[in-house]
């Protein structure tokens, strides 16, 4: 595979629109745009999901030069792009120097979650704020739980801003 060095011009960056209305208006759960450090270091690392692009902004720290390795290691490509270039892509106000684009969160059946040995579900209903819904979701995986389930209606979907929030714990929570 082809991975990108040094900055990536405009016409080289994959999809420069955040996916908000995406995630919010499809019939799935989203969390296709992955954003900040902690959730993107998650997502290579469950494996669970396909990672198309990761975003890794110029004058990066250690922690974001290792998880740009992490992803070249694992045949993701990497695009090195300027601060102002990753801030166009973020749908969040912060993302921490890195974006990633996966594929989206495959969502399981009620009965799927129920089937579980130890069943622990976490049901929400009518939770629309993205930041609440990310903590529930971190604080329910550290729980224990062994799946969440989101009403189809009146429920925020998994945006950028909700797997930032859950700092990598929609990776492993069944949804």
């Amino acid at each position: 595979r082809h991975h990108a060095r040094g900055h990536a011009d405009r016409h080289h960056l994959a999809p420069v629109t955040p996916r908000r209305s995406a995630a919010e208006g499809a019939p799935g759960v989203g969390g296709e745009r992955v954003e900040g450090r902690r959730a993107v270091t998650e997502l290579l690392t469950a494996g669970r999901r396909r990672v198309r692009t990761v975003w890794v902004a110029a004058g990066r720290s250690a922690d974001l030069t290792e998880l740009a390795d992490d992803a070249t290691r694992r045949g993701v490509p990497v695009q090195h792009v300027t601060r102002e270039e990753l801030d166009e892509l973020a749908a969040t106000e912060v993302p921490q120097g890195v974006v990633a684009d996966a594929d989206p969160i495959e969502p399981a059946g009620v009965e799927t979650l129920l089937a579980a040995p130890g069943a622990f579900l976490v049901a929400l209903d009518g939770v629309t704020d993205p930041q609440n819904l990310g903590a529930i979701v971190r604080a329910a995986e550290t729980a224990g739980a062994t799946g969440l389930v989101l009403p189809r209606h009146r429920a925020a979907r998994i945006t950028p801003a909700v797997t930032k929030a859950a700092a990598g714990a929609i990776e492993y929570l069944p949804i």
